[in-house]
């Protein structure tokens, strides 16, 4: 699979966890890309190395200054999805990683990744800005934005005349006036000219 695939298929999930759980999409990609080398090493779909019961696996840690080999329990998932929510839910649901959460500066939020002890890397931040950066990861921080809602003239026309009708049945020169108002309201909000 290119890194461009494996791009395509982690986004959509990092974007809708994103606007979820407040944790920026390309900081999650980053971090798949490099805990799982682009999805090459994610057994049990684990792209995060998530820790817990599932299969044993051997892992490289940072420990008193220097690396070590170790084995322990992973977690298994059914599909990369999954491994996302999972990873969206762990740093939503534990106190430590709250200056991640809705943090919309990916070098900060990368660094307050580091500083809660995500991992034992002590690059750990800069191989996840490098990872973003090189890769154009920011991209995916910003979601496009839903067109404004434009009511139809049609539908404005409607409303307006039911607004007729309730000024003919009036006397009070205030209600008139207010259904005038919003007359002209309904008018603007259809892209109509003002009565």
């Amino acid at each position: 699979m290119s890194k461009e695939n494996f791009i395509d298929q982690v986004a959509p999930a990092a974007q809708a966890d994103m606007l979820a759980y407040g944790i920026l999409a390309s900081v999650t990609i980053a971090q798949a890309i490099l805990e799982s080398g682009w999805g090459r090493s994610a057994p049990g779909n684990n792209l995060f190395g998530i820790k817990g019961s599932g299969q044993q696996q051997a892992t490289q840690e940072f420990i008193n200054g220097k690396w070590v080999r170790i084995v322990d329990g992973f977690r298994v998932y059914e599909c990369w999805a999954d491994s996302i929510r999972d990873h969206s839910l762990l740093l939503s649901q534990n106190l430590r990683y709250k200056n991640v959460l809705n943090e919309r500066n990916y070098q900060i939020a990368s660094k307050e990744l580091q500083r809660a002890g995500y991992a034992t890397d002590p690059k750990y931040a800069d191989k996840l800005i490098q990872i973003i950066e090189g890769s154009d990861l920011a991209r995916f921080d910003q979601l496009e934005e839903k067109e404004e809602y434009m009511m139809s003239a049609d539908d404005a026309n409607k409303i307006i005349h039911f607004l007729s009708a309730a000024w003919m049945s009036t006397e009070d020169v205030e209600a008139r006036e207010e259904f005038h108002r919003l007359a002209n309201e309904l008018r603007k909000a259809s892209k109509q000219l003002e009565v």
